[in-house]
């Protein structure tokens, strides 16, 4: 079945979709390892992984396109792309959708801050107006030639203009035609359940370790009313936590002997990546 009809088709079952992230097609083969349905590729983290440099809007849109081609050609699974800003104003929105449909992705997420943007949870936003991310929204909705390539509507409103100017946003970008509505950065469990009273659309929750935003168990998420939740950078906050650690203990002590049972042995690591299924190919 094709990615972007089975992805549509877990928002016609019971149940919250879960969508962990990565920043790479190895952290996407782990997500498809274990069993997830559906993955999500983040710009933080493709920011970090590819630049080494925060998510300041440094990234282009040809290179999280190729990140996300790659990621999308090492698994089956259903893959949600962040696209920031949409790349600039609605020309560029459009060449945006065209771009990352063609590469297969499933579905993405376009925010309303100014271009460039920064990371949703860092300070001094900067916002576009209402109107101009609605005459956005469209545009992608009209772009997308596949019915089933899912636009994700984004405001990171919340943080500078309030709860009720975020769900304002939310609210005409539903009616604009974006499939699923994501407000940034809510900061309690009453926000939450704000949101999912006033939006009549399905909700998409950014669960962000050691933020403002609320931690909760996904089963708490689906109890207020959202749809969709992504991980985002789980796994590249572990991924620099850990290295960071490996490589101080290696420095100072010349062995990476206190790792060896947190590492994969290369057999597993060769099957992971399916080195198995490829000889005699």
């Amino acid at each position: 079945m094709d990615n972007r009809v089975s992805f549509k088709k877990l928002f016609q079952k019971e149940g919250i979709i879960v969508a962990p992230g990565c920043h790479d097609a190895l952290g996407a083969r782990i997500i498809e390892h274990v069993g997830f349905e559906v993955l999500y590729m983040t710009g933080n983290g493709v920011s970090a992984s590819l630049l080494g440099k925060p998510d300041i809007g440094l990234v282009t849109m040809s290179e999280m396109v190729t990140r996300a081609r790659g990621i999308v050609s090492s698994v089956k699974l259903p893959v949600i792309c962040d696209a920031d800003t949409g790349y600039g104003n609605i020309n560029n929105v459009i060449r945006t959708v065209q771009e990352f449909e063609a590469a297969g992705v499933t579905a993405i997420h376009i925010e309303d801050q100014i271009t460039p943007k920064k990371c949703g949870a860092m300070d001094g936003l900067q916002y576009i107006s209402m109107e101009e991310h609605v005459s956005k929204i469209k545009a992608a909705v009209k772009a997308r030639k596949d019915k089933n390539f899912l636009i994700i509507a984004r405001t990171d409103s919340r943080v500078s203009l309030g709860l009720e100017e975020a769900i304002r946003r939310g609210k005409a970008c539903a009616e604009a035609g974006a499939d699923i509505i994501y407000i940034e950065m809510l900061e309690s469990v009453e926000e939450l359940r704000e949101v999912a009273r006033k939006i009549d659309a399905p909700l998409m929750y950014d669960m962000l370790e050691n933020t403002r935003v609320p931690y909760m168990n996904i089963k708490n998420i689906e109890n207020i009313g959202y749809k969709l939740v992504i991980f985002p950078l789980s796994s590249t906050f572990l991924y620099a936590k850990t290295t960071l650690e490996l490589m101080a203990s290696l420095k100072a002590t010349g062995t990476t002997s206190d790792f060896l049972d947190r590492m994969m042995t290369i057999h597993d690591y060769e099957m992971l990546l399916g080195l198995d299924k490829r000889i005699g190919e």
